[in-house]
């Protein structure tokens, strides 16, 4: 093979791959925009306050409500419901959800939140003046497509399909069944979380991680 023909190739093998950088450049950029931007989920109903909720301070999209005067300090311990699931018929068949996946993400949310919060706030079964309770329901669920991913990462050297999440969560006197607070929050997956866009569920999981770790962090305070 004649030295010219070695250099026209090796130009062409750098020039498909900064191609391909520039394509995965492109897309990460767009993606990371997309998961910082909130998910527009219809309110399911299960919360009482949706007209008054505001966007939480120093937290991306979660919205809150709390009434006026509450001291959340006296609250020593946590009755944790089982999770709902209020997700529309529509999400379902669009993602293909079956309703096994969805109660299983619905247990998986619940041990999240038993787990994350029950060393700090035992959880207790029975109403008490130092007790909370907290019902949550899970409103949105889209999977990442393994499929997808593997795909487009053999076409252009990037995945492009991630997971989204969104809850509705309402606390309540144990004793007095007043509501105290309630919040609704989302989340999108990153194609920059490589390590969890070939499964259908492990960006969703590590959603509910992260909720429960902020929502301590502000029970704590």
């Amino acid at each position: 093979m004649k030295p010219v023909t070695n250099i026209v190739i090796i130009l062409l093998i750098i020039f498909c791959n900064l191609c391909r950088f520039k394509v995965w450049c492109l897309f990460a950029s767009c993606i990371m925009v997309a998961g910082c931007s909130a998910l527009q989920v219809t309110p399911s109903g299960f919360l009482s306050h949706y007209d008054q909720l505001r966007p939480a301070p120093k937290e991306a999209n979660v919205l809150y409500w709390e009434r006026p005067g509450i001291t959340w300090k006296q609250y020593k311990r946590l009755i944790i419901e089982p999770v709902d699931v209020r997700i529309q018929q529509t999400a379902t068949s669009e993602y293909d959800l079956s309703k096994e996946e969805m109660e299983r993400l619905a247990g998986d949310l619940h041990k999240a939140l038993v787990s994350g919060l029950g060393d700090r706030f035992p959880i207790t079964d029975q109403p008490a003046q130092d007790v909370m309770r907290m019902r949550v329901a899970l409103t949105h669920l889209k999977p990442v497509r393994p499929v997808v991913n593997i795909a487009a990462a053999v076409a252009i050297g990037v995945p492009i399909d991630v997971g989204e999440a969104a809850v509705e969560a309402q606390f309540i006197d144990a004793t007095s069944g007043m509501i105290l607070g309630e919040l609704t929050a989302n989340s999108r997956g990153s194609i920059i979380d490589i390590t969890r866009v070939w499964t259908r569920w492990d960006q969703v999981d590590h959603a509910f991680k992260i909720w429960v770790q902020r929502l301590r962090k502000v029970m704590e305070e």
